[in-house]
């Protein structure tokens, strides 16, 4: 009876949990850094690999500035890439600390993809088409979640039909040239069943939410990463070809853009499109005789005339940026018989006497100019924004 009642005591209750004695514990974590290490030794090893075929069959840029704007961007963000443990949706969940290489591929095409390991490739339709560092930070950032997240090694344990050593083939083709690249995109049909997997869609929006959490911790500004991302899709709505360049995996959606919209929203990032873009933001440029001019994207919104010309435009600059970035309605744009032009019930500017020869005219041009922009705002950017 004692012998069973010692029993009973050393004998653990069924059902509670039994916690590892502190050398266990540390062999069981031993173990698992262990294997995670393995996990990006292999990355590297797979990533070098396929990173001598790119360099061979793709040209590589010589734009200097293009190539060292890269290498700034590229050392900040895998700096932090690297040391910053961040939220991953989809993907390896481990931190992964890559050596990070940054490359600039010659073409117009406004295309990015990485491979296993953090090899980043960038073409230099990118820059082109950029404009501002933070639209392009906000790629770069996409493109090293991919590969911190270790997305290709997640796809080969949830697509275990797919041949590991094709899967890089996959990603180059659907994040590169497509059908334009030869040795690249040999696996075409093998791209083709990895996309209708949906496998896509959890990595884009893993990349999204990854590589703005880079970018919070960064001095770029993540609204960039939403800017060239609808700018991109505005570029090719209707388009026949239909090509999303680096997104032509999965095209830039609403509810992508929403999200990501939330995500700013829940760091208290308010969307101002206006300091990362020039399409969406005014400027004030000099004007015939002394006046100066109010422009917003490639619209002239009203040339200011007189002796407080500039300092009248600088003040409207300001207030027009305020309004436009708020993605304002039709209504909220009003004018009054004294010559102000109205926005969200603040004077964004007055017309004068001196602007011009007849003031009601001005007033006419001027709110013309500001619908005209409102249209053409909402009809560029997402709907519902």
């Amino acid at each position: 009876m004692a012998l069973l009642a010692c029993l009973a005591v050393l004998a653990p209750v069924q059902g509670a949990a039994v916690t590892p004695s502190a050398p266990v514990a540390q062999a069981q974590q031993q173990k698992k850094e262990d294997r995670h290490q393995r996990d990006i030794d292999a990355d590297l090893k797979l990533g070098r690999e396929y990173s001598e075929r790119v360099r061979k069959e793709l040209p590589l840029s010589e734009n200097r500035a293009y190539i060292e704007k890269l290498l700034e961007i590229g050392d900040q963000l895998s700096a932090i890439a690297r040391q910053k443990q961040v939220t991953v949706t989809w993907g390896d969940k481990q931190l992964s600390p890559f050596p990070y290489e940054f490359t600039v591929l010659k073409g117009d095409d406004v295309n990015a993809f990485s491979l296993p390991g953090g090899f980043i490739y960038i073409y230099e339709g990118v820059f082109k088409f950029a404009e501002s560092d933070d639209e392009i930070a906000g790629v770069v950032a996409h493109e090293i979640a991919h590969a911190a997240f270790r997305h290709v090694a997640t796809l080969t344990k949830e697509q275990s039909k797919l041949d590991l050593v094709s899967i890089p083939l996959i990603l180059a083709a659907i994040f590169s040239k497509g059908s334009e690249s030869s040795g690249i995109v040999t696996g075409t049909q093998l791209m083709n069943q990895a996309m209708m997997s949906g496998w896509s869609v959890k990595a884009e929006e893993a990349a999204d939410f990854g590589g703005l959490q880079y970018l919070l911790a960064s001095k770029y500004n993540p609204v960039g990463m939403l800017t060239f991302m609808e700018r991109l899709a505005f570029r090719d709505r209707g388009s026949v070809s239909m090509n999303y360049g680096i997104y032509q995996s999965h095209p830039p959606s609403d509810e992508r853009a929403k999200a990501l919209m939330k995500r700013l929203g829940e760091n208290q990032i308010s969307i101002k499109r206006s300091q990362v873009t020039k399409s969406l933001r005014g400027q004030v440029l000099p004007g015939e005789n002394g006046t100066v001019e109010l422009w917003f994207g490639k619209t002239k919104i009203h040339v200011f005339g007189g002796a407080e010309a500039l300092t009248r435009a600088d003040e409207a600059l300001y207030e027009v940026n305020q309004f436009f970035d708020s993605v304002p309605a039709l209504y909220e744009l009003s004018s009054t018989d004294e010559g102000q032009v109205i926005g969200q019930s603040r004077v964004l500017f007055d017309v004068r006497s001196d602007d011009g020869p007849e003031r009601s005219k001005g007033v006419q041009s001027a709110m013309a100019s500001m619908k005209k922009v409102l249209f053409d705002l909402n009809y560029r950017i997402w709907p519902d924004h």
